[in-house]
């Protein structure tokens, strides 16, 4: 009577699943290339694997965050506590990535596989800068078409003086952009067919932008005239805190240096697809 026998033939498999973490940025209103930590909001989206194999992984996901960022949270600055300006943005990503595991991911209920990765893609992403209208008793022009605490979308306004007639070559930055998401993580195959893993990662992005502050700050006249006095009242905050205004020329930004975000969390992934199949042997 012939023998047959169960073995295990490695394949590749699709996993889908739930990212839950948090987002946060680093720029003009941030110390250099650190985080404010406790400025992290809440992240969260959808995440889908395709496991090539035990050391290369194919991931796509979609994650929507939120960054934000003020100069009084460097109230010991005398730069920062004058130049007063702030800013929330929401960031909706859709990214492609390379996953190299480490050590190698099996992925069946008797190995219980788990490895530490390093992944690297693209993404394409979304932003929108805000800042919040605190109406001042200076503020007498009748055109202002905001009530005290609106959100106001700070793209349009050219608040550096992007498309005047003194800037015309200098072009409003697009809110549709690409980055480079690179980072670390681990995950774990729970049984044949959950997974569950964290990951941080940061985004290299390719502006100066995602907090409207960049480069120099431009005659009232120049942006006023351009874009109307809503722009002129969010380019320059500082006599909302009994400042000296800015003139023009002064710097309101490093250009230098571009902005980055930060996305990290948790995944729980389930198993739709292929993985291990039994063959028979006789």
């Amino acid at each position: 009577m012939p023998f047959m026998a169960f073995s295990q033939k490695k394949v590749s498999s699709l996993d889908f699943g739930p990212y839950l973490g948090g987002s946060n940025y680093m720029g003009e209103f941030t110390d250099g290339y650190m985080p404010l930590w406790n400025k992290t909001k809440f992240a969260g989206g959808l995440i889908c694997r395709y496991n090539y194999g035990p050391y290369l992984t194919f991931k796509g996901t979609a994650i929507y965050g939120k960054i934000e960022g003020s100069d009084k949270n460097f109230a010991s600055d005398p730069y920062r506590s004058r130049r007063n300006l702030s800013f929330k943005s929401d960031i909706v990503e859709f990214s492609v990535q390379g996953e190299w595991n480490i050590r190698g991911y099996e992925q069946t209920k008797t190995s219980y596989g788990w490895s530490p990765y390093l992944f690297a893609g693209v993404s394409v992403f979304r932003f929108n800068p805000k800042a919040q209208f605190h109406y001042q008793s200076y503020m007498m022009d009748p055109t202002l078409q905001a009530q005290d605490g609106d959100w106001i979308e700070l793209q349009p306004l050219g608040t550096e003086g992007q498309e005047t007639t003194k800037f015309n070559d200098k072009r409003r930055y697009s809110l549709t952009q690409l980055s480079v998401p690179v980072g670390v993580g681990a995950k774990w195959q729970l049984d044949d067919y959950w997974a569950f893993g964290f990951e941080f990662g940061i985004r290299k992005t390719f502006t100066d932008y995602l907090d409207d502050v960049s480069s120099i700050y431009v005659d009232n006249i120049i942006v006023g005239g351009a874009s109307g006095p809503m722009a002129v009242a969010l380019k320059d905050r500082s006599m909302e805190v009994g400042q000296t205004p800015f003139e023009n020329g002064d710097a309101r930004g490093n250009s230098a240096t571009k902005d980055w975000y930060v996305i990290g969390g948790l995944t729980l992934t389930y198993r739709i697809h292929g993985g291990r199949q039994p063959c028979f042997n006789f």
